[in-house]
């Protein structure tokens, strides 16, 4: 239940991308206003790997939403929690400098911040 928090969550299994938690480490502190005491049930190198595991019942995660926005529209996955004020998940798009424009790179950077804008 809601009222719980994410003590509703201790027996539920959590689905990482590596053993340090990173993403649901901030997540905690940002959202919940404490740290995360616990360690990752499944560990899989890769957020396409989370996404598929807990998609097929592994547990629970925190994924950035750009990563699961399908599957939540699609009632595949369910949001457990809505914060009011989510963490950034800041990017950065960098280049060595002094190298000249180059037009896929400059479409690359083009398609990346339209897409951020959603995100």
């Amino acid at each position: 239940p809601a009222e719980q928090g994410p003590a509703a969550l201790h027996a539920v299994p959590l689905v990482t991308y590596a053993e340090d938690l990173p993403i649901a480490r901030r997540y905690w502190r940002h959202v919940f206003g404490g740290r995360l005491s616990r360690s990752a049930a499944v560990t899989v190198p890769d957020l396409r790997g989370v996404l598929a595991a807990v998609t097929a019942g592994a547990g629970f995660t925190v994924l950035p939403r750009y990563l699961c926005a399908a599957e939540l529209a699609s009632g595949a996955l369910v949001p457990l929690h809505l914060p009011d004020d989510p963490p950034i998940n800041t990017a950065y798009l960098a280049q060595r400098p002094g190298r000249a424009s180059h037009p896929d790179v400059d479409r690359v950077r083009d398609l990346l911040v339209e897409a951020g804008r959603g995100w």
